[in-house]
């Protein structure tokens, strides 16, 4: 693959997220508006039907997809020691990695009736 083709993948990438963001953040907000004021027990509801839960999985990796692509471009263009760049980019992929655990264990626990 030439380095044309992984910008291409990066700026597609970039663009696919962005819209997916902006849908889910146009139904959630319409969605929470139209609803009206929720209780913690209305709110962990709607998180545990299916569609929202999923939705609301692929719109946090969506959300550190889009990060990811953007950190390491810019990484890629302003840090120019090897080494740093590598370093802070898999400094980068474990937080995001970490913080994708995170959510996907809360929406678990929010469909489970968990803590």
């Amino acid at each position: 693959m030439t380095r044309a083709a992984q910008g291409l993948r990066a700026w597609l990438l970039q663009r696919l997220t962005a819209i997916f963001l902006g849908a889910y953040l146009v139904y959630a907000l319409v969605r929470l508006v139209l609803a009206g004021p929720l209780d913690y027990p209305q709110w962990r509801a709607w998180l545990a039907e299916p569609w929202t839960g999923v939705s609301t999985a692929l719109f946090a990796m969506a959300v550190l997809v889009h990060g990811w692509v953007g950190i390491r471009d810019v990484l890629i263009d302003y840090v120019h020691p090897v080494w740093i760049r590598l370093l802070l980019m898999a400094t980068t992929g474990l937080v995001l990695l970490v913080s994708l655990l995170w959510i996907v264990r809360a929406l678990l626990l929010a469909a489970s009736g968990g803590v």
